[in-house]
């Protein structure tokens, strides 16, 4: 789905993809709704750190990739976050596409939508083959890193003609160093597409059976 479309639109303060004013869900938040991921442990007020913590280094690391960041006027907690990402980059050998990077994009196919990623989706080659390398500021990468790439993955394949070869999570330290951890699960791709079909039935084929937290077994519609 083109990103010019304008039936497409998203709201960042809400956080809400829409189409042709219908909302649909996002990656991350298809992963969440069947638990997939769970911040239900974490307090509110770490989670919103990490949040904003998140939003400002991909902010930062995108203005990286262009050549546009000033890194005095950089505030210090994001320093050692950013210096890991550099390192990342001067090891690897890492050339992000940073025309590809926040870029709102919906799946017609499936009826999801994405922000790869909302801390930074960077599509590059690595070893000769196409790679999407997701960055997180998390204290370890979870197995759910997975199937959310799997769902940035088909957005990319599907909205620019690119075949992505390989998919990585980038953990960037407090400590100025990194974690690259590639995500080979094939049943990663099974299990986010799961989560996309589940979405759609309970809101379609299941939404006007229950009623008041109760069960009507006399309404078919």
């Amino acid at each position: 789905m083109s990103t010019n479309d304008p039936l497409f639109k998203f709201d960042p303060e809400q956080h809400q993809y829409t189409y042709a004013g219908i909302v649909e869900p996002s990656v991350t938040q298809l992963l969440q709704e069947f638990g997939i991921v769970d911040y239900s442990g974490v307090p509110k007020a770490r989670l919103e750190y990490k949040r904003v913590l998140g939003v400002a280094v991909h902010r930062a690391c995108h203005l990286l990739d262009e050549c546009n960041l000033d890194e005095e006027k950089l505030s210090k907690p994001l320093v050692p976050y950013v210096e890991a990402y550099k390192k990342f980059c001067e090891i690897s050998g890492f050339e992000a596409r940073s025309e590809f990077t926040e870029v709102s994009l919906r799946s017609k196919k499936w009826r999801f939508c994405g922000t790869p990623d909302r801390q930074g989706l960077l599509i590059t080659t690595l070893g000769g083959e196409e790679a999407i390398v997701d960055l997180k500021c998390t204290w370890k990468l979870y197995n759910a890193v997975g199937p959310q790439l799997s769902g940035y993955k088909l957005l990319v394949e599907e909205n620019y003609g690119i075949k992505i070869r390989k998919r990585f999570g980038l953990q960037l330290k407090p400590t100025g160093n990194y974690e690259l951890q590639e995500f080979k699960d094939p049943t990663d791709l099974n299990d986010f597409l799961a989560c996309v079909s589940l979405h759609w039935s309970k809101r379609k084929k299941y939404e006007n059976h229950y009623k008041g937290g109760q069960f009507n077994e006399y309404d078919n519609d």
